[in-house]
């Protein structure tokens, strides 16, 4: 009965109920800001690698795409991180999640989506010169 009674304390804790995510807090503002300022990620979904943003100080961003060259900044909102790019009139809100040396994300933090992931890389972003190619 002892050793039934140890095995039931070392199983964590009660099953999570179908539908809900274990936890898993999103980063606060100053930790994103610690992991970002200063670098340039590389952004990927499911299909690939999609975009790439420099961090600057002063939580500003410059995000560029085959589309498009966006400056902007970003600010914390609740849980969220929102990017507010200049020329676009609603902002893009996210959670971010530190894996270690990668960060994941979720649009709205909502994660019945697919995320992104944001790796490091090297070069760094500006929109000088930038011809949408």
């Amino acid at each position: 009965m002892r050793v039934l009674a140890l095995f039931l304390a070392l199983l964590p804790g009660p099953a999570l109920a179908e539908g809900t995510q274990p936890a898993d807090p999103p980063m606060t503002a100053e930790a994103f800001e610690r992991f970002v300022q200063g670098r340039t990620m590389d952004t990927h979904d499911q299909t690939g690698r999609y975009g790439v943003e420099t961090f600057l100080p002063g939580r500003r961003a410059i995000w560029r795409d085959a589309e498009q060259c966006l400056e902007g900044t970003w600010r914390p909102q609740g849980e969220l991180i929102c990017f507010d790019y200049q020329g676009i009139d609603t902002p893009y809100c996210w959670t971010y999640h530190d894996r270690g040396g990668w960060l994941m994300a979720w649009l709205d933090g909502d994660r019945t989506n697919q995320p992104i992931m944001l790796y490091p890389a090297k070069e760094v972003v500006t929109c000088e010169g930038y011809f949408g190619v």
